[in-house]
């Protein structure tokens, strides 16, 4: 039998990132989302009242970082209702709620990129405006079946009081990638963005961005420095006349690096003349 209960702000906070990240691990939302807990055992407790009441669902699964399988969460059937009314859409896959897929794991991972993002933004008098999770940033952006850009997600980024803002175009790449995928990717964002004004105010409509978006990077973060530079060689493989068509700005870093100093001077600009010499955003 379902329990009802009354939903503190913190507890609406954990079903809002829930929608936006799909999974999250327990030590995640013990140290970033529900902190006004004593101890752990406390957060478990509020946790469970949370599945019992059908907010959430938990699953026991390998994560990485932890020594045994470990509670991965996402939304249930009444959570996702929650969320809808607390922001008035949501955009969940019942599945999500029922099977953890094979990529679970470079979930968790982007969880802790955006969460390094927000925080090193404070630090340096910027803020990050928003995340836009893949389920929403796909989009269908022409005619053709193939005219589709897919970002892992998209960070809105900017100084806390101006709309003067970026978008970056997020590519985590959990292994090596595949050269074919990396270079289907770089030639349908370019299409993408250098169809202009129109298409964009479509995308800014279908998104929904809450901020404006007034310059675009796309942003490839490989696991480590090796995988950084077969995804550098495999874009700067495209050839030299299709290459000059493309007009947008590439970056490419490790996790490592964004993950301690995501707006320092980290970043390989693709098709810079200045290749090796790294620059920030």
């Amino acid at each position: 039998m379902k329990k009802y209960i009354t939903l503190n702000e913190q507890d609406t906070d954990l079903l809002i990132k829930l929608h936006d990240f799909i999974y999250i691990d327990s030590n995640f939302i013990v140290d970033h989302i529900l902190t006004n807990y004593a101890d752990r055992k406390y957060v478990m407790q509020r946790l469970r009242l949370l599945e019992e009441s059908k907010h959430i669902k938990s699953f026991t699964v390998p994560m990485p970082g932890y020594e045994k399988p470990g509670n991965l969460y996402t939304l249930d059937a009444f959570g996702v209702e929650i969320v809808e009314e607390l922001q008035g859409f949501s955009k969940w896959q019942k599945k999500w709620s029922t099977d953890v897929p094979a990529w679970y794991q470079h979930q968790l991972m982007l969880n802790r990129l955006v969460l390094s993002y927000t925080k090193q933004a404070e630090e340096v008098g910027l803020a990050v405006k928003e995340w836009i999770p893949e389920a929403r940033g796909t989009f269908q952006y022409g005619k053709a079946k193939s005219d589709v850009i897919k970002p892992d997600g998209v960070l809105v980024v900017g100084e806390a009081d101006s709309e003067q803002n970026i978008g970056l175009f997020i590519e985590l790449e959990r292994s090596v990638a595949k050269r074919q995928n990396t270079l289907q990717k770089i030639i349908r964002y370019n299409d993408f963005l250098k169809r202009g004004k129109e298409t964009l105010e479509k995308y800014d409509l279908y998104v929904g961005f809450e901020e404006p978006v007034l310059d675009w990077r796309v942003l490839f973060i490989a696991g480590n420095e090796t995988n950084t530079k077969k995804t550098i060689r495999d874009i700067l493989s495209i050839p030299g006349q299709e290459r000059s068509h493309i007009k947008i700005p590439v970056l490419a870093a490790t996790l490592e690096e964004a993950q301690k100093d995501a707006f320092g001077d980290i970043y390989h600009y693709v098709f810079s003349e200045s290749l090796d010499v790294k620059r920030g955003l």
